[in-house]
């Protein structure tokens, strides 16, 4: 028994001696911790005030030279939030700093890295320091196995943004991996104009994953210069199907009216999805002519393409939506329904209802439309209307053309 009493007591001693070492390094931890975020905070704030100063006289403070790793890198963070708020003479400044204070041979040597982390980050920081040497070295890294790195290298080089980094760029489109490819396209949206030549090579001779791509980006950068190089790309019967898709839409995009036949030579496309896209384009550049292209359009067999060319319609205002009345007269049910549909959608009807008791050719528009949206029976939409309407004489107007239009 005594034994037993001995063996507990042991285990009990034991415990408060685990709970007392355990609680010691709690506590060591958090006051390590502790001291370690006041001596960053205490040199950032060292950091910071030195950088004032030299920002202010123009002359680089002493205590921003000869720093240890430490202060090095957190100078770095510094100017970094720094540059995004400096312009002009006061940014360029800075980044002669960077190379004075050592910060952009610092990041050369750590592209060397095989840490894949600091690696990234010497990437990064080059962005904004680097300038133009710095190309080359992160050009090196768009072919680096981790996605990662990739990825930091081409927004370091988009920041940078020269001609050649451009031409880095618009290589990459043709990645296996269909990250780094979308990775790299926003990127190349940032760099801007610069970047139309290098995405036309692309869309001419890249693979197609490449050339959807470059289409892509030249209709978001609104690049009118690779208008011919679009239209050549949608009129190509060796080009496929999602390439002639995307510079369809990217020709929409970009707004020129002198696009216009080559978009409607493209309708008779026999892949319904250019046919869907051209129906978007011509919607954006919202030429009158292309009404008579639209409604054909929205008869179209595929589904998609019917949708894209009555929402088209709806862009062209007035004139539009008379197309879109007509449309609810055809013979064709799904054509009907389809712009009957956008009509509700895009709150056309709801304020059509609410012209249906004004006097001459806007209150007689008004009750054509819904007495033709009635005939497609396509009328629970107006009915609701009919009951929630908080105008009591719009909607009193709504139920005597509905009864009219049911008795005639």
């Amino acid at each position: 028994m005594m034994q037993g009493l001995s063996l507990t007591l042991w285990a009990v001693v034991l415990m408060v001696v685990l709970n007392v070492v355990l609680v010691t390094l709690t506590l060591g931890t958090k006051v390590v911790r502790s001291v370690r975020e006041r001596t960053t905070k205490s040199r950032m704030n060292r950091l910071e005030s030195a950088l004032d100063e030299s920002l202010v006289s123009g002359e680089v403070h002493p205590g921003l030279l000869r720093l240890g790793d430490r202060d090095m890198d957190l100078l770095a963070l510094l100017m970094i939030d720094y540059l995004s708020m400096l312009r002009g003479a006061q940014r360029e400044w800075l980044v002669a700093l960077a190379e004075e204070a050592g910060l952009v041979m610092r990041y050369f040597m750590r592209l060397r890295a095989s840490n894949r982390w600091r690696k990234a980050r010497a990437a990064e920081n080059l962005g904004y320091f680097g300038g133009p040497e710095a190309v080359a070295p992160l050009t090196e890294l768009l072919s680096h196995p981790d996605e990662t790195v990739r990825a930091v290298a081409a927004r370091a080089l988009a920041r940078i943004g020269t001609p050649e980094v451009a031409e880095a760029l618009a290589r990459t489109l043709n990645d296996p991996s269909e990250l780094t490819r979308l990775r790299m396209a926003e990127n190349l949206e940032r760099i801007g104009p610069l970047a139309t030549g290098p995405l036309v090579e692309a869309l001419e001779s890249g693979d197609p994953r490449a050339q959807v791509l470059a289409a892509r980006i030249l209709g978001n950068l609104r690049a009118a210069k690779a208008s011919p190089f679009l239209c050549r790309a949608l009129s190509s019967a060796d080009t496929l199907t999602d390439v002639r898709a995307q510079a369809a839409l990217a020709l929409g995009k970009i707004g020129n009216p002198e696009d216009v036949p080559a978009l409607q030579k493209a309708t008779e496309d026999e892949d319904w999805p250019v046919r869907a896209q051209v129906a978007n384009a011509l919607g954006m550049i919202g030429d009158l002519s292309t009404i008579p292209t639209l409604k054909r359009l929205s008869v179209d067999e595929e589904w998609w393409v019917r949708l894209n060319a009555s929402r088209a319609l709806a862009n062209f205002g007035p004139a539009g939506e008379r197309a879109l009345v007509e449309i609810l007269e055809s013979d064709d049910p799904f054509a009907r329904d389809r712009a009957a549909a956008t009509l509700e959608e895009r709150g056309t009807v709801r304020r059509v209802v609410e012209e249906l008791r004004l006097q001459g050719e806007r209150g007689a528009g008004a009750r054509a439309m819904v007495s033709a949206m009635m005939r497609t029976g396509a009328v629970r939409y107006l009915e609701r209307l009919a009951r929630t309407m908080p105008d009591e004489a719009a909607r009193s107007a709504l139920v005597r053309t509905m009864e009219e239009t049911r008795d005639s």
